[in-house]
């Protein structure tokens, strides 16, 4: 007979942190129910339903937080456990937002490729789309996978993909800085304050090819870090991991080729044990990135070069005074949320500055060290991306999600530091009260920052009662999906269809028609022209998707297209009489409208 022995220091109060953030899900996913149902009024901001959302999303976070800043001892068991508990707490938020169905474009484009792979077995189909994803299928196989070993539905399947690439990501990069040297405690206080980047609660948790490949970026650089046995099994794993993550997403497949030249370059430089096993996965992950994108995805380069050009000219425009970098405040985002946002920013570089200082006064020069310092530099030359173009926004925070990474693993080592150098023997628990508030209310500003400037942007952040012009996940509705879905079923999936963002998304994944990118004139024009007449016919278009609430309303994010050129300057909507102009065509006919939604055949024109 054995008898159970007392719980180790720690656990129960580590239990104890896991409930209350557990909670907190149980509270926001309350507030996201209170706003479907217009709780309150949509002038009143939904109610409670706002301080509802605020409240469970501090009760989610800073109990984790708490418990790690201020435990006296923190063993490895319950620090990684709680990380991913918390990850797990987080990507629920995610998923409570929106549960039974996707609704973010990027999201449905996933779901319709996921769909086809099902349907047909067939790797490499068109999409028009997501071109870029038709040599990049890794996430689409994962998920078809699930579908075919359990039967779930495709939506389903996705949730699980992208809900088990988060538990993973946040497990190897707890993983990681621990086989870098760090203690529990500053392993899993980086993987506290990565949960504060602004893409990491929603946009790094979708149904995306991004999500899936960067749990095995991770997989691959802590393989350069494992230093137990003689290592054959480690370099085994990152080689699975490189070659997964290369044909899942091009942007991350490069960043981890990129992270592993820096980290064997610094292994080399100072002589670090492993530095072989480094440098034999740099050279895997160079071939295997290069040869991906030279054999079969070489369509990804011009892909990637536009948004890069258009950031390019963007700088040198306003270095050289012949432009001017538009606001960088998205839409509806007041000044106090720009001055956290900023504040954010400048307590980042505060403790990058501190970290930089320890390793230069304590002559720390390790691989690692050097490295971490080097990719926090990144970050912020990243960060500045936001105040260039009208992409910049976006650009910034993609961009974060991987070199905030570096950013994360040195501010949780400042923050650890804060507490241990804090920590007097025999003073009790007073000597790091100090500390331990002042990393938690710092903690507590950046995942307020994040909330505020990552996704869904303030008029998103809530559900919403109802729909939302050009509102991305707010805009996917009933009626929509109803249109996209006759589309397909009488018009067929060969059409060329203009749409306006949202129309696009459903009537390609729903629908199975090709959307336009590049109509915005043919909605524009207040009366229809000879000039409409060709673009018509040089873009092919041989249906025409109009939404009617798009006459008296403007787009939530002042974007209404795909290829919008009033991008950012769309303040009202279009008008009644230019979206009446197609009912006055005689060479044209209205097949579809189901009083909201109206689709025309331009086949005559």
């Amino acid at each position: 007979m054995t008898v159970a022995g007392p719980a180790r220091p720690g656990t129960t109060a580590a239990t104890v942190a896991f409930a209350l953030s557990t909670v907190g899900v149980a509270v926001v996913a309350w507030a996201y129910a209170a706003a479907r149902a217009g709780y309150g009024g949509a002038q009143a901001g939904y109610g409670g339903a706002q301080a509802g959302y605020w409240a469970g999303q501090a009760l989610v976070f800073l109990p984790v937080a708490g418990w790690l800043l201020a435990a006296r001892r923190v063993a490895a068991r319950p620090a990684a456990l709680l990380v991913v508990g918390l990850a797990a707490n987080q990507y629920l938020l995610k998923w409570a937002y929106s549960p039974l169905e996707f609704r973010f474009p990027d999201e449905l484009q996933h779901w319709a490729a996921t769909t086809t792979l099902v349907r047909t077995g067939l790797l490499f189909t068109a999409d028009p789309g997501l071109p870029a994803a038709v040599h990049y299928p890794g996430l689409e196989e994962m998920a078809a996978a699930v579908v075919g070993l359990t039967g779930l539905p495709v939506t389903a399947a996705g949730l699980v993909v992208a809900g088990v690439a988060r538990l993973v990501f946040v497990a190897a990069l707890y993983a990681t800085v621990a086989a870098a040297g760090a203690r529990p405690r500053t392993a899993a206080l980086a993987c506290v304050v990565y949960a504060t980047g602004l893409h990491y609660l929603f946009f790094d948790a979708m149904f995306l090819y991004q999500s899936a490949a960067l749990p095995f970026l991770m997989l691959a650089v802590w393989a350069t870090r494992y230093r137990r046995g003689t290592g054959v099994g480690a370099v085994a794993l990152g080689a699975v991991a490189i070659l997964v993550a290369t044909v899942s997403h091009h942007v991350t497949s490069a960043v981890l080729a990129g992270t592993l030249a820096l980290l064997a370059g610094f292994d080399l430089l100072r002589r670090a044990p492993g530095r072989r096993r480094t440098l034999l996965l740099a050279g895997v992950a160079a071939l295997a990135v290069a040869g991906w994108v030279g054999l079969a995805a070489r369509d990804v380069l011009a892909y990637l070069g536009s948004p890069a050009r258009t950031a390019v000219a963007s700088v040198l425009a306003l270095v050289t005074g012949d432009g001017q970098a538009p606001a960088a405040a998205p839409a509806g985002s007041p000044l106090w949320s720009m001055a956290v946002q900023g504040g954010c920013l400048l307590a980042l570089f505060g403790l990058y500055l501190a970290g930089a200082r320890a390793l230069v006064r304590g002559r720390r020069y390790g691989a690692w060290r050097c490295a971490v310092l080097a990719g926090g530099l990144l970050f912020f030359a990243g960060s500045a991306l936001r105040f260039f173009g009208a992409q910049g926004p976006e650009l910034a925070g993609r961009a974060a999600t991987f070199t905030f990474v570096p950013m994360s693993v040195l501010a949780a080592g400042v923050l650890a530091g804060w507490r241990e150098r804090r920590r007097v023997p025999g003073s009790g628990r007073r000597a790091v009260a100090v500390p331990v508030l002042a990393a938690l209310g710092m903690l507590a500003l950046l995942a307020t920052g994040a909330r505020l400037g990552g996704w869904p942007p303030a008029w998103g952040r809530l559900p919403g009662p109802g729909y939302l012009v050009g509102g991305y996940e707010r805009a996917v509705d009933p009626l929509g999906v109803a249109a996209a879905r006759w589309s397909r079923n009488w018009l067929g999936a060969d059409q060329r269809v203009a749409a306006d963002l949202t129309g696009a998304a459903l009537i390609f994944s729903y629908g199975g028609a090709d959307p336009v990118a590049s109509a915005a004139r043919l909605y524009d024009d207040l009366a229809w022209g000879f000039a409409d007449e060709e673009v018509l016919q040089d873009l092919a278009v041989t249906s025409l998707w109009v939404d009617l609430r798009t006459a008296t309303s403007a787009p939530a994010d002042r974007v209404l297209f795909l290829n919008d050129p009033r991008a950012g300057r769309r303040d009202t909507g279009l008008g009644r009489d230019r979206l009446a102009k197609f009912d006055a065509l005689a060479d044209i006919a209205r097949v579809y409208d189901n009083g909201t939604i109206r689709i025309y055949d331009m086949g005559r024109v």
